[in-house]
């Protein structure tokens, strides 16, 4: 059973309160930031940047951020005093990016870099003159956005989708099926490698500290995030009274997860 945060919300404080340090790892879009039917138009919030710039500030707390997009968007939509103190995990775990370093690209992902170009050209190919997908080619995967897709070519998606699964067995990649976004990524690679490279990083320094990891986010992606951290705090963001996930916990929106995040910024 999953158990709504908020009714519990001093219990867990209070959990959390008792560890020397807390390992934030929290998804961007509809997570901190609301999902937009045009992704370049999602922008953080006054409210949000203010509580992600307390969270910062806290000694305490290491924070990641997660998500499908580049890191580059990432720092675009975050800005340069919070992106240059946080670490960024963009394209789904494929880049790295610590605090105070370059963007590295995970092992993971490089092997299968060279893989995802006859994919992404045969749907570009066949699928470029479909109006209301929008295409965005990253370094190491392919989204296709299909939220201004008319109701008439709806089959179009499908027909995309048995053409990406018929690939799926020639190539080492696999098929993210996610909010109104079809998504290909190299087959290793999945948000989980976020909490690894981070337990990597930190360990001579979390040797000599009790911590607790705390993963939130609102799709399925995050349901690595979810599964990677079993003995931490995990926090599904959704609408849906009994959502299927790993998480032990859920928040119904962003301004719910606002008030969870600003109370954690406050923890001594």
């Amino acid at each position: 059973m999953v158990i709504d945060l908020l009714k519990e919300i001093d219990n867990v404080l209070n959990h959390i309160s008792s560890f020397r340090k807390i390992l934030l790892f929290s998804d961007f879009d509809g997570t901190l930031a609301a999902i937009k039917t045009d992704p370049k138009s999602v922008r953080l919030s006054k409210k949000g940047e203010a509580i992600l710039n307390k969270i910062i500030e806290n000694e305490k707390i290491i924070t990641g951020i997660v998500s499908g997009r580049k890191i580059s968007e990432l720092e675009a939509f975050l800005g340069s005093h919070i992106s240059e103190n946080v670490n960024l995990f963009g394209c789904h775990g494929s880049e790295i990016k610590f605090e105070g370093a370059e963007i590295r690209i995970a092992k993971e992902a490089e092997k299968a870099q060279k893989t995802l170009a006859p994919i992404i050209d045969f749907i570009l190919n066949k699928y470029n003159k479909v109006s209301g997908i929008i295409f965005e080619k990253k370094e190491n995967s392919f989204a296709v956005n299909y939220r201004n897709l008319k109701y008439s070519d709806k089959e179009k998606i499908n027909e995309m989708k048995n053409d990406i699964i018929e690939m799926l067995s020639k190539y080492p990649v696999k098929l993210l099926n996610l909010k109104k976004v079809l998504e290909i990524v190299p087959l290793d690679v999945d948000k989980s490698l976020a909490i690894k490279a981070t337990m990597d990083k930190y360990a001579e320094m979390l040797k000599s500290f009790s911590h607790v990891k705390i993963c939130i986010g609102d799709d399925i992606t995050d349901e690595n995030l979810f599964r990677e951290n079993i003995d931490g705090i995990n926090i599904k963001i959704t609408s849906i009274s009994n959502p299927g996930t790993s998480a032990g916990y859920f928040l119904k929106n962003i301004s719910q997860n606002y008030i969870f995040l600003n109370k954690i910024s406050a923890i001594t």
